[in-house]
Order: structure tokens, then C-alpha cells, then sequence
């Protein structure tokens, strides 16, 4: 049996960001339990924004971080976000460089949707297979040519780097993660957790 050992997560929002695509693995995340059958968490998760300021994502629901890049605390896992705030932020020199020092501290990277751009953009998926939204598929391939990019699945498993199709894959990879980290039976417990039935 995996041991529950306790870990932090962060979570990156940016203006223009795509809800699901961190509210999903924000949920799966927060909902994996110490014990199981009580409310214990066991995993510290937050959100980290550039600023304090309310982010407006793409629908556009306002959301307030909970850190802001200089003040969030140690994240064991790091979850790299997508939508249409990634053709900006990807010309932020400053941002991927925050991206790359993070990911080198953290265990494991994850990104969901158009945040894989982002760290193949700082290099994390350098000799690493990674997918992206179905329609970015193409886009991804030309931008960075040498990179694996792979269709039709939900997630890839690249070892210190996980990323996932485009918006509810999200919670396939942050369970998979779960399962990785935990093992199957906390990810099934997860799932039931959020009535998740997709979930194998």
C-alpha cells in the first residue's frame, strides 16, 4: 500500500485562463483524503497568480488567488493550466522563467490543455512525449518541432512531467496522478469522492 504521504500543489491562473482546466484538478486534488471517509485532506492545494488581483478567466468567471508568484509557499506538484491566456503568457519571458525554476523544485509538473505550450516554451518537455487540446494539436507540433506530441489520449506520463489533453482530461490526469502518488485505490476513493464515474 502506497504510504499517504501529505504534499502541496500549485496551481497557476492568468487572465484568460480555462476554468476546468484548473477547477478540475483543483477538485480531484483537494478531494483525496487522508483517511478515508473523513474530511482530512491530504493535499495543500492553492491558486498563484501574478498579483492579488481578481483574474478573470475565459467565460469569464473572476476568481482571487490565494498567493501571488513571490509569496506562495513550497509546491510538490505544480499544475500549468491552458486556454487563451496561454498566447500571452507564452511571450512572457519573466512567467516561463517562474514556470522553470518551480518545476525544478517541485516533484512532479503537470500541465492540462495549452499549458503544455508553456513548458515546452521553458524546455520541460525536451525529449519528452506530451500532448495538448485536440485543436492545438497542430499548432504545438509546428511551434516546437521536436517534441512527441501525441493525439487521442488523455494524458501522458513522461516522468517528472504529466500533461493532459484539453480541458476535462484534466481530472483524468490529476487522478492518474493520484494513482501514481497514492495508488489506484485512493484515485478510485477520489473519484467516488466527486462522482467521477469515467474514472478506470
Amino acid at each position: 500500500m502506497t504510504e499517504r504521504t501529505r504534499r502541496t500543489v500549485a496551481i497557476l491562473i492568468f487572465p484568460d485562463v480555462e476554468l476546468l482546466d484548473f477547477a478540475g484538478p483543483f477538485e480531484v486534488f483537494s478531494s483525496v483524503r487522508a483517511v478515508a471517509g473523513t474530511r482530512e485532506r491530504l493535499l495543500d492545494v492553492f491558486t498563484v497568480a501574478e498579483s492579488m488581483a481578481p483574474v478573470a478567466c475565459n467565460n469569464p468567471l473572476t476568481v482571487l488567488p490565494m498567493y501571488t508568484l513571490a509569496t506562495m509557499p513550497h509546491a510538490d506538484i505544480l499544475v500549468i493550466p491552458g486556454g487563451q491566456g496561454t498566447r500571452t503568457a507564452i511571450d512572457r519571458p519573466d512567467l516561463i522563467a517562474w514556470i522553470v525554476a518551480r518545476a525544478a523544485a517541485a516533484e512532479l509538473t503537470t500541465s492540462v490543455c495549452t499549458g503544455s505550450f508553456l513548458l515546452a516554451k521553458g524546455g520541460l518537455l525536451d525529449g519528452k512525449a506530451t500532448t495538448t487540446h485536440w485543436a492545438s494539436i497542430e499548432r504545438m507540433r509546428a511551434e516546437f518541432p521536436g517534441l512527441e506530441v501525441r493525439e487521442a489520449t488523455r494524458w501522458v506520463d513522461a516522468g517528472d512531467v504529466v500533461s493532459s489533453s484539453g480541458v476535462s482530461a484534466g481530472i483524468d490526469m490529476a487522478l492518474h496522478v493520484v494513482a501514481r502518488l497514492y495508488g489506484a485505490e485512493v484515485a478510485a476513493e477520489t473519484a467516488r469522492n466527486i462522482e467521477y464515474d469515467y474514472w478506470e
